[in-house]
């Protein structure tokens, strides 16, 4: 499918409250169309399915749901694993919101045999000082990797990651959290350590009190934790 195809079908799909309500949640994304999120992943499949090749030679990237759809085709098409890590390397550094990065990252599946280089793939991007790859590295993270077997090394990268960078910071918090629900004494040690900035444990331990999953004394637990922001 050709790109200005692509780009005619979204504008087509256009819904301008939703636009506006999604522009919001956006600050600083140029060029939303405003297409729902399921519109965009109805169109990414029907690319994936015929001549996506010719689509993602010619994207730009030039609106927000022309990126989130590059990425889902990447996401979904059948492809060989290495074809999509190399499609992934090239896309990657063009994502520009947490939405597109979110989006596409839920959309990512690995093989059981394809963990091990997927996780290599990944924290190549603990050497970035760009947010939006290193959101992805978190994201990626929190959707794929939460296994007993990799929540050392994920734990690692987040200690590793000093930013001040808002939305790195939230994946982080938003991960640690899961950690903590998940791994609970992994995630409690992790807690008590000098591993984040005052501000990212913080946004952690509240998460982990905002969630059903975890008991009223654990949330008491956690709210000692607290580190004073200087």
């Amino acid at each position: 499918m050709k790109r200005n195809e692509v780009i005619a079908r979204l504008k087509a799909k256009q819904d301008v409250k939703y636009r506006d309500f999604h522009s919001g949640l956006c600050p600083g994304t140029a060029n939303i169309i405003g297409v729902r999120i399921p519109e965009q992943r109805r169109l990414a499949a029907e690319i994936a399915r015929g001549d996506f090749a010719e689509f993602l030679r010619e994207a730009r990237g030039e609106f927000y749901e022309e990126l989130t759809v590059e990425g889902l085709v990447i996401a979904t098409a059948s492809i060989g694993f290495q074809e999509r890590l190399e499609l992934l390397r090239r896309f990657v550094p063009k994502i520009n919101s947490w939405a597109t990065c979110d989006t596409v990252c839920a959309s990512l599946w690995f093989r059981p045999d394809e963990f091990g280089e997927g996780w290599r793939f990944i924290t190549s991007y603990l050497q970035s000082d760009r947010e939006f790859e290193l959101r992805f590295m978190f994201v990626m993270m929190l959707d794929h990797f939460m296994k007993a077997e990799y929540i050392d090394g994920v734990l690692a990268a987040v200690s590793a990651v000093r930013s001040e960078s808002y939305y790195v910071k939230m994946a982080q918090a938003w991960l640690v959290a899961e950690v903590f629900i998940k791994f609970r004494e992994a995630g409690l040690e992790f807690l008590r350590g000098d591993n984040m900035l005052p501000w990212t444990q913080n946004k952690a331990i509240q998460k982990i009190r905002e969630s059903y999953r975890v008991s009223d004394a654990d949330k008491e637990l956690v709210k000692s934790l607290k580190k004073v922001r200087i």
